[in-house]
């Protein structure tokens, strides 16, 4: 359970999570209690990676659907973006050298093979959710609670199903090709904890973002506390992102056309793409794309959930 769990929490935990971009967009402006928000959040999580696993976990019968390649197009183009934030995330936090390091390494990562990237992505994770603690704990005694706005109760609910829908976004890969050694129970128990944890650290995050007043900032993490630690946590968080995004990328064009494309064409092909796509900019990419990818994925699933449940029986 702990390998799933940690492979979930790396492709959440990317370069609009760690540097605060994607938790100040679609809750900063909100007026909750912050331990609020984080409940709302952590329960749309597991709401939206229990849904997945449910519509997504490969069952033992034959599946006699066609392949809807137009579909799949289209989670390639959604997950390019994503890859392509976490590209721009790293160009925004550093400089032209590390991120095409950055782009090399993710594609290495990737053709060592599933196995290989879950190891890696385990001992990245671990320390992101480490640092990401360190960084923000001592924060949480100066937060002065926010007074409930009503009002603002429905939003919070709408932005953290959107929310949960943008970070689940490649969750039905990482399903797929978790079913190969865990089975289904293992999964639901991983997003349970996935979840629990999510929602610390959006509540952990938020508490710095409200203190330190750094709403207005392209990268709030870093603007809070610009040390070694928060730079390197930014790195961690977006490297791991970002080769998860590449492999969701390449088993999707792999199911498009099947032994048609080779390997080592397409990454560097993508690899491109994305740093091209990332002179656009980190936080405007985040400000535009997110929100919309966050709500199509939550229309897909509730489609594709009817769909098994009136029609795939």
């Amino acid at each position: 359970m702990i390998e799933v769990t940690l492979l979930f929490l790396g492709s959440v935990i990317g370069a609009g999570f760690a540097t605060g971009a994607e938790i100040n967009t679609f809750f900063g402006g909100l007026h909750l209690p912050i331990w609020c928000i984080a409940i709302v959040v952590g329960l749309m999580m597991f709401l939206m990676i229990s849904l997945e696993i449910y519509l997504f976990y490969p069952e033992m019968k034959p599946n006699n659907s066609k392949p809807n390649k137009l579909l799949d197009v289209v989670f390639i183009m959604i997950y390019l973006i994503l890859f392509t934030v976490m590209t721009a995330g790293i160009q925004n936090t550093t400089n032209i050298v590390i991120c095409l390091t950055s782009l090399f390494t993710s594609g290495l990562i990737v053709h060592l093979g599933f196995e290989k990237l879950s190891s890696i992505n385990n001992f990245f994770v671990l320390i992101i959710i480490v640092l990401i603690v360190v960084i923000t704990a001592p924060y949480i005694s100066q937060l002065q609670q926010t007074q409930f706005n009503f009002t603002d109760t429905s939003q919070t609910i709408i932005r953290a199903l959107l929310y949960a829908g943008l970070n689940c976004f490649m969750f039905p890969e990482l399903i797929k090709a978790s079913a190969q050694k865990h089975k289904k129970p293992t999964l639901f128990k991983a997003s349970l904890v996935t979840s629990i944890l999510i929602a610390t650290l959006v509540g952990l995050i938020l508490s710095l973002i409200h203190t330190t007043q750094v709403k207005n900032s392209a990268i709030p993490l870093l603007a809070a506390v610009p040390n070694l630690f928060t730079t390197t946590t930014v790195i961690f968080a977006i490297l791991t992102s970002q080769y998860t995004a590449l492999f969701a990328i390449t088993q999707r064009i792999k199911k498009v056309l099947p032994d048609k494309v080779k390997p080592s064409l397409t990454t560097p092909l993508i690899c491109l793409c994305g740093f091209i796509g990332s002179f656009f900019g980190f936080n405007r990419i985040i400000k535009i794309t997110y929100p919309i990818i966050g709500a199509f994925i939550c229309f897909y699933l509730l489609i594709s959930f009817l769909l098994k449940m009136f029609f795939h029986r």
